[in-house]
């Protein structure tokens, strides 16, 4: 197992001391145990999308840069020209 060493403020020292003793776990059991729930919302959380490395960086290019799609183009140049139902 790899060691790992945390500096803490002594207000979050305090709250570690204080989570292990209401909870009898210990403090590497505590960090993990948040660890593993940050990862686990972060994973959950619909409003994000991750992206491998490559795909995020065309993303990130396409942004830049602009559609080229002739397809894409001509969609949302036919969707501009649609009039919404509320103002018929």
């Amino acid at each position: 197992m790899t060691a790992l060493t945390v500096r803490l403020s002594q207000f979050d020292k305090a709250m570690l001391d204080d989570l292990v003793e209401k909870t009898g776990e210990s403090k590497t059991a505590l960090v993990i145990d948040g660890l593993r729930s940050l990862h686990s919302a972060l994973l959950d959380d619909e409003r994000a999308t991750y992206l491998p490395e490559k795909e995020f960086n065309d993303f990130l290019d396409q942004l830049t840069e602009g559609e080229k799609d002739p397809r894409i183009l001509s969609a949302r140049r036919r969707l501009l020209n649609l009039k919404p139902v509320w103002e018929e």
